[in-house]
């Protein structure tokens, strides 16, 4: 038996109209059309459905019987065809994100609220991970848009490299807060709090303050930006971090002011070489180039 949708759509207008007639003018075919139709289905089904005399046409029990069926399958196809459309609009689907820390809370929960705010029916899945293991998992097809630290090196891997400003950030209490720009002598015997060691960012702070002849030291080193700048709002010392955590206003009473020489935090977006995103993916992966883009151009932080 090979049925088609258009049985099911003649059947089911008839037995809502009540009348061939009423059938044909909402399905925009012709009386004899819907009859051909009708009589198809009966025949493939092996029994009548509708007693038929001269000035009656009335459904047996067997068509009351299928009705609720034909009518499931119905709005199945619509759903069907309803999602591929979303689909296609990139209004559904599932977007895998994988994002070292930095880019986890400074960046991720305002462009997933905004997207998830526009796109209610696409989920999000987001995983905090280090940058090696977000390469990987993007590069075996498990993650579809990766954030990581910068550069990296996989012929599997897609990168878009985008060098971050980096700030200082100080409780607004500080007497440093009245300055413009923070520069390597403003950090002379101040509390330093620093990201660890071998970290791209103490790196780059270690030499320009070496040759601004300023000796820096860090006693505490807290890994995530973000438990950095709680640290500051504690009163635990004054950083250099990543604009996009440190530019943030949280109402925690820490302040940023830019940093000279510049310092930048090299992080890239990667994605799957030769793997087709889906277009909510697409649709997501832009809103991060945008943002992240709008921060480097505006070197000083302000974008945040």
């Amino acid at each position: 038996m090979h049925l088609k949708l258009r049985h099911l759509e003649v059947f089911h207008a008839v037995m809502e109209e009540g009348s061939v007639s009423k059938a044909a003018d909402r399905l925009y075919l012709t009386q004899p059309a819907i009859s051909i139709a009708l009589s198809r289905l009966e025949a493939m089904l092996g029994y009548p459905l509708f007693h038929r005399s001269k000035g009656h046409f009335t459904p047996r029990p067997e068509a009351y019987l299928l009705h609720a069926d034909a009518e499931l399958s119905i709005m199945a196809v619509e759903q069907f065809a309803n999602r591929a459309r979303q689909i296609k609009q990139g209004g559904t689907g599932l977007v895998r994100v994988g994002a070292i820390g930095a880019a986890a809370f400074g960046l991720l929960p305002r462009l997933v609220a905004g997207y998830s705010g526009e796109n209610p029916l696409v989920e999000i899945d987001l995983n905090i991970r280090s940058s090696t293991r977000i390469s990987y998992l993007v590069g075996n097809g498990q993650i579809d848009i990766g954030l990581v630290e910068a550069p990296t090196a996989a012929p599997s891997l897609d990168a878009e490299q985008f060098p971050l400003p980096c700030v200082c950030i100080l409780p607004d209490s500080s007497a440093l807060a009245q300055r413009e720009v923070i520069t390597p002598a403003d950090l002379k015997d101040q509390r330093l709090i620093g990201i660890q060691e071998s970290n791209q960012v103490d790196r780059q702070l270690r030499i320009v303050c070496a040759e601004a002849g300023v000796d820096i030291h860090c006693a505490v080193h807290g890994f995530f930006f973000a438990v950095v700048r709680r640290m500051v709002a504690e009163g635990a010392g004054i950083a250099i971090v990543d604009a996009l955590n440190g530019c943030r206003d949280l109402g925690d009473g820490v302040v940023w002011r830019p940093f000279e020489p510049s310092v930048h935090y090299q992080i890239a977006a990667i994605t799957k070489t030769g793997a087709a995103l889906s277009v909510p993916a697409q649709a997501f992966l832009q809103r991060i180039r945008d943002d992240l883009q709008s921060l480097v151009e505006r070197s000083d932080g302000s974008a945040v």
